[in-house]
């Protein structure tokens, strides 16, 4: 309410001096935020990944960045609407009404997101709510969007369009920090979402928990700010999503790669020696939680 106060004065104000001129930066902001819904700016956001999976170098792209380097298969990328943008694009280069910058993905005449391998971020009803770009070459290398009625990690957590599915099913639900590791588990038939980072909030919280009993958690094992050195000496790795969970999920499994920092180094370990191993450690963990496994140690 207070928010759309400040809007309508907003108005009021540009009608009196028939200009924008003198309005703050701030102001301008707001006012571009609430010109649009948040149903308006999903259905944009959606327009921009159908743009890009309509470029003629859409597959190209995908197989090197995605397929090749992140070693995925196609089907992956299609099914989750992943694509890419070209570094040398700019913003003249899509549609004027997807410019708009409360969408998070133009700033200026600059593409937010050039040169990056973009995940979309849906809601419960598969609408695209924001997205999460990748290079490996640049700081940060994941890029989280912020726009109208999204903020990464705050209020969502990656592979909500699956939740009815996975409600309905009986199999477990890992949960993971990262994107790829989750779209990994699932191109292997496991139901896995990404936390999209390592912070449970409460809002996230309150879904999990419907889970209770049927959930498994494996956290990265490094720690932000922390050497590997340091994790192997003092540190417990993951301690953070493993103190979480034990006291708010507390039927919960937590699980962790002693081999690599997540699932998705794990696989990649010597020309894939240890996948095998490990795929078949996290089918079984669910049937026999406290087993020994070589590959998988227990929290």
């Amino acid at each position: 309410m207070k928010a759309m106060t400040s809007y309508k004065c907003i108005v009021i104000c540009i009608q009196e001096r028939q200009m924008c001129v003198d309005l703050t930066l701030r102001e301008l902001q707001m006012l571009a935020e609430y010109e649009h819904s948040i149903e308006e700016a999903r259905a944009d956001l959606g327009s921009i990944v159908q743009l890009y999976k309509n470029r003629d170098y859409w597959k190209e792209a995908i197989d090197v960045v995605f397929v090749k380097e992140r070693q995925l298969p196609l089907q992956c990328a299609l099914e989750h609407d992943i694509f890419f943008v070209k570094s040398d694009e700019i913003a003249v280069d899509i549609p004027e009404k997807l410019r708009h910058e409360s969408l998070g993905f133009v700033r200026g005449n600059r593409l937010v997101y050039a040169g990056r391998l973009v995940y979309p971020v849906k809601d419960i009803k598969g609408q695209v709510m924001g997205f999460c770009g990748w290079d490996k070459f640049e700081k940060p290398k994941y890029l989280d969007s912020k726009n109208n009625g999204y903020k990464a990690k705050d209020t969502t957590f990656y592979g909500m369009e699956k939740l009815e599915n996975y409600y309905r099913d009986t199999k477990y639900l890992y949960v993971v920090e990262g994107i790829v590791c989750c779209l990994y588990l699932r191109s292997l038939g496991l139901n896995a979402i990404a936390l999209l980072g390592s912070s449970i909030t409460k809002y996230v919280l309150e879904i999990l928990k419907r889970f209770e009993g049927r959930i498994i958690f494996i956290p990265d094992n490094d720690i932000i700010g922390k050497t590997l050195e340091d994790i192997n000496k003092t540190f417990p790795a993951g301690e953070h999503i493993v103190t979480f969970v034990k006291r708010h999920i507390k039927r919960a499994i937590v699980i962790q790669s002693k081999l690599a920092k997540d699932v998705d180094d794990t696989r990649l370990l010597n020309n894939h020696e240890y996948e095998d191993s490990f795929i078949c450690d996290l089918k079984q963990v669910a049937l026999c939680p406290f087993g020994n496994f070589k590959t998988i140690q227990l929290r």
